[in-house]
């Protein structure tokens, strides 16, 4: 499962953004908080390298993000066009996998609910 995301990004804190961006050299990094009924807090790291205006995810062990997309500097700040992934660990039993759903199904819910509705465009 997938979700989308468009971000305008200007210097100045986005109120109630649960996700914080950091540029290093030709790398994208960052982790993504969300409180989770299950887990309590999750901090969910990501790394993404810059190609062009591309961003080609890195991979990290889970739990983590996968994260690839578009980023473009504007007069204004910046665009982020963002897929994110959640990367969970393999389950080896139908009793894992069915947890690692659950959980997948109630990160992108908590998704949709933190974020701007403008952010998140259908998928």
């Amino acid at each position: 499962m997938k979700a989308r995301l468009h971000l305008h990004l200007n210097g100045r804190p986005t109120p109630n953004l649960p996700l914080e961006l950091r540029l290093e050299g030709e790398e994208v990094r960052g982790v993504f908080r969300q409180e989770n009924p299950v887990l309590g807090e999750v901090a969910l790291p990501f790394a993404s390298r810059l190609e062009g205006e591309h961003l080609k995810a890195l991979p990290l062990p889970p739990p983590s993000l996968r994260i690839e997309g578009r980023m473009r500097t504007q007069a204004s700040g910046v665009e982020l066009e963002l897929e994110l992934e959640l990367v969970l660990p393999e389950g080896q039993s139908w009793g894992e996998r069915a947890f690692a759903r659950i959980l997948e199904l109630l990160f992108f819910k908590g998704l949709e609910r933190s974020l701007p509705q403008a952010t998140l465009p259908p998928v």
